[in-house]
This record gives C-alpha cells, sequence and structure tokens, in this order.
C-alpha cells in the first residue's frame, strides 16, 4: 500500500478528508492520525492504554446513574381525539413504531455549584378503539434530550468565552461524565437562537426608536463565499447582522424611521441616511498622522492639522470636566464654525492639503454634530469594541461557518454583548428563562418551578428524530411477509 493510500485509509475512511485533500485541515488530521495510533493500534500493545480505554460515548450516557424516572402517557388518539385506548403489548409492536428508554440530561445551578441531572423516560404505544390508529404519544417524541440548564452552560462557555465545540465535548466528559457530540452541540445554538429570536427584535427595535445608534462592519470568511458582518449599538444595547455583501442599501429600509444621531466611521454608504451623524473623529485622526507621516515637511498640511488638533482638544477637554452636555458644548460652536469659514477661503498647492480641505469642507456637517446633541461621543468606540468580540471569534474560525450557523452566533452574540453593555451576568440571564433583557436587568427573579420534562420548541426537529420519522413511515409502508 502506498504512502498516499495509508493517508487516505486513516484519514479518508476513519478520521475525514487528509491533509493533501485540504491543506487548511493539516493540523487538524496530523492530531486525527495519532488518535487513530494510539486507539487502533498503540491500545494493542500496551497493557496500560487497554485497561484506561475510554469508552464511546453511547455507553458512556447509558451507565451513568440515574436522577429521576418518569413515564409518559397518552390520554387521547393523535388521529381523531377518541379517549378510548388500549396498550399495545410489545411482542405486537410489528408493524408500528417501537418505543425504547430515553435519557434526557440537565445540568441543575445552584448558588453552591452544579449538578449533574439525568432523567429516564417511558412511554407505551396505543391503538385506538375508534378508529385503529396506533401511534406514540407526541410529546414522547418531542422529549428534547438536553434541557435548558445544560444548554445555557454550554452556549454561554462558547459565546462568552470563545470555547469551541471540541472543548466543550472534553468539559462535558471531564466534569459531568456526559457524552455531547459535536452536532448536539450546533443544535444548541439553533434552539437556544429560535428561543430567544423575539429578544433579538426587540432589542433592534428598541435602538432604532432610540437618541443613538453607533454602526460598525467587518469581514467575514464562511465555507462557501464571504460576506459582512455588521454591528448596531447603542450606549446599552448591541446587534450583529450577517449581509452577503457591503453594500448598505439595507440601512435605508432598516433606518428610515431612526431620528438619532448615527455614529459611524467616512464609509459612503452612510452618506446616504437622512438623520444627522457623528464622523468618528478617531478615524480621521488616525488618517491625518499617517499623511503627515508620508509628508513631514509639507506646512500648508500642517496648516491645516495644528488649527483642528487645538480646536478638538479644547473640546475634549470640555468633555473631560462636563461630559457628553449640549449646554456646557454648545459654547464651542462659535470657534467650529470660525475654523470652517477660514478653511472654506483658503487655497493650497499641495495634493495632501487640497484633499484634506475638500474632505473636511463635505463633511463639515458631521464633524461636530455630537456638540449640539446631549449623550453623542465624538468616535465610534462603542461599536468598534463590539466587532471586536466577533473578530476573535472569527480567527479560529475562517472558512468553517455556514451562513446559517453564522445567523444563530451573532444571535447569541447580541444577547451577551447587550448583557455585558447594561453589567449583568449573560449566564444568569439564560438561566433565568427570561426573554426581556431590560426586565431581568431590574432585578426581580421570577421563580419559576423546574421542568419534569422538557420539549423540542415547536417547528423544530432534531437531525435523530427526523431519521426516526422516517424509520417509523418505512415500517408502516412496508407490507410484511403476510401479503404474499
Amino acid at each position: 500500500m502506498q504512502v498516499q493510500e495509508l493517508d487516505k485509509f486513516a484519514y479518508g475512511q476513519k478520521w475525514g478528508p487528509a491533509s493533501f485533500f485540504h491543506p487548511e485541515l493539516e493540523f487538524v488530521n496530523n492530531c486525527a492520525y495519532f488518535d487513530y495510533q494510539r486507539q487502533r493500534v498503540f491500545v494493542r500493545t500496551s497493557r496500560t492504554l487497554k485497561r484506561n480505554r475510554r469508552v464511546t460515548g453511547v455507553h458512556l450516557n447509558r451507565k451513568i446513574r440515574l436522577s429521576q424516572s418518569f413515564e409518559i402517557t397518552a390520554s387521547k388518539c393523535s388521529s381523531c381525539g377518541h379517549t378510548d385506548l388500549v396498550k399495545i403489548p410489545t411482542k405486537e409492536l410489528i408493524k408500528v413504531a417501537k418505543t425504547r428508554v430515553k435519557r434526557t440530561f440537565d445540568l441543575v445551578v445552584t448558588p453552591s455549584g452544579m449538578q449533574r441531572r439525568v432523567v429516564e423516560l417511558r412511554a407505551a404505544t396505543y391503538r385506538c378503539a375508534l378508529c385503529g390508529n396506533c401511534f406514540v404519544p407526541d410529546r414522547y417524541q418531542r422529549v428534547a434530550k438536553h434541557f435548558h440548564g445544560l444548554m445555557s452552560w454550554a452556549i454561554y462557555q462558547h459565546v462568552a468565552h470563545r470555547i469551541s465545540n471540541r472543548t466543550l465535548q472534553e468539559l462535558f466528559r471531564e466534569f459531568f461524565g456526559l457524552a455531547v457530540a459535536n452536532p448536539e452541540i450546533h443544535e444548541f445554538k439553533s434552539i437556544m437562537a429560535r428561543r430567544y429570536r423575539t429578544t433579538y427584535r426587540n432589542l433592534l427595535a428598541k435602538m432604532i426608536s432610540g437618541p443613538l445608534l453607533h454602526v460598525d462592519e467587518t469581514e467575514v470568511k464562511l465555507r462557501t463565499g464571504k460576506g459582512y458582518v455588521w454591528v448596531f449599538t447603542s450606549l446599552e444595547e448591541a446587534v450583529y447582522m450577517y449581509r452577503p455583501t457591503r453594500e448598505g442599501k439595507f440601512l435605508q429600509d432598516m433606518l428610515k424611521d431612526f431620528k438619532g444621531v448615527l455614529v459611524s466611521d467616512f464609509y459612503a454608504a452612510y452618506d446616504s441616511l437622512g438623520c444627522p451623524q457623528q464622523k468618528c473623529l478617531i478615524h480621521l485622526i488616525r488618517d491625518l498622522n499617517q499623511e503627515l507621516l508620508n509628508n513631514p515637511y509639507d506646512l500648508e498640511f500642517q496648516s491645516i492639522t495644528q488649527p483642528f488638533s487645538s480646536l478638538l482638544r479644547s473640546i475634549v477637554a470640555t468633555v473631560d470636566e462636563h461630559g457628553l452636555k449640549r449646554r456646557h458644548l454648545k459654547r464651542h460652536t462659535t470657534e467650529v464654525a470660525k475654523f470652517f469659514q477660514t478653511l472654506s477661503t483658503q487655497s493650497f498647492h499641495s495634493e495632501a492639503a487640497q484633499s484634506l480641505r475638500e474632505r473636511m469642507i463635505r463633511n463639515q456637517d458631521r464633524l461636530f454634530t455630537f456638540i449640539q446633541h446631549d449623550g453623542v461621543p465624538w468616535n465610534n468606540n462603542n461599536a468598534e469594541n463590539a466587532i471586536k468580540r466577533f473578530a476573535y471569534y472569527r480567527e479560529n474560525t475562517v472558512g468553517v461557518m455556514t451562513e446559517k450557523g453564522l445567523n444563530d452566533y451573532l444571535l447569541l452574540l447580541s444577547i451577551y454583548q447587550t448583557c455585558r453593555f447594561k453589567g449583568i451576568s449573560f449566564f444568569k440571564f439564560l438561566l433565568s428563562r427570561v426573554l426581556d433583557i431590560d426586565e431581568f436587568s431590574k432585578g426581580k427573579r421570577i421563580r419559576k418551578r423546574r421542568r419534569d420534562v422538557e420539549l423540542y420548541p415547536s417547528g423544530f426537529t432534531p437531525a435523530h428524530l427526523v431519521r426516526f420519522q422516517q424509520l417509523h413511515r418505512s415500517i408502516q409502508e412496508y407490507p410484511g411477509p403476510e401479503s404474499n
């Protein structure tokens, strides 16, 4: 067998694509090959490895001790609604779906720590005496394998601390003795994103109706192609959203009712919006510093930057002393007007100075808007700080995310960042099951009784349940040997 064929056997058949098929997966595949050697080859020659060999995840979850057990019953037929039901003995379950014992897993959080909770559920198969329909209780089929407490802990670790799914698998096994597969952790994001979709929409609606909005965007590479992540923040809320392009046409529809001040960088897509705008002066200062480095002896350029820096220093000094209050900042209105009046009468031969002059005159209504309003900053630091939270996550997921998975993550990241801005615990908010962040931040805790059984949300069907339904249909459609 050739070396390439050996690699194909070790990686392609056992652990996924080989490194020569996808260069970016070389490190992962090397680790997979090492695990293959230890689990399949070395274990046969070492007694220690053979004795301490890990059991598979399925066996691990079946062997742990139960916390509780319940039986799910049906009171009426799922087809006609009749209440006269007969339990079908197990030996007669040939052309109907067989039920098996289900185990559900949860984490119970107390002030002193967390405890694993394992619940075993059983259900019988029924036949309706009126219509003859054979069925399993729908509530049993839709029982969630993992409850809200466990999913909240996983989402908190993944979003707040950027713990990868693979690391979460190890943490579940090491701390709680649970085997949670990678696809199941992906389902956690889908389920939790579906639950908090209303919270997300309310955050966006609140910001649009507010007096201040920061905006920024950054590029992201997906599994197929690339797109852009936009972030919108106020002083206390944050919303992330994905767009396939950097075009800002959607902003006109989304912000058509926004009457506050928009704080942004100098991206041209924002200029078409009709609301008052404040351009980030830190972006402008960075550009000025770079031009000064490129043109250190350009006196005409310096004749613009020096008065501008003096004006901005005096305004920032007022901000440091009194805060972003209009009644103190409006005294600089005359200075600002004088600066632009002088600039408009000047002419320059230097290309850098002439370009800066045109840029400042073009944006003169957007550079010092903050002195005419209360609570409007002169920089876009709030949005830049929020976009960094996604940028850190993006570093480890380049070319891996799908559009759907990214949208689910951005929704949960919006809630986390909002909790962070408000100074409340993201984990405790998830555990509370409250959908309104403002209600939770008031400090009024609504004590809810722990649910014995949790179901998958309406409209959501997990992958394993899809396979079960397909198997159930195939069994019912099979004619059986008696039809011959």
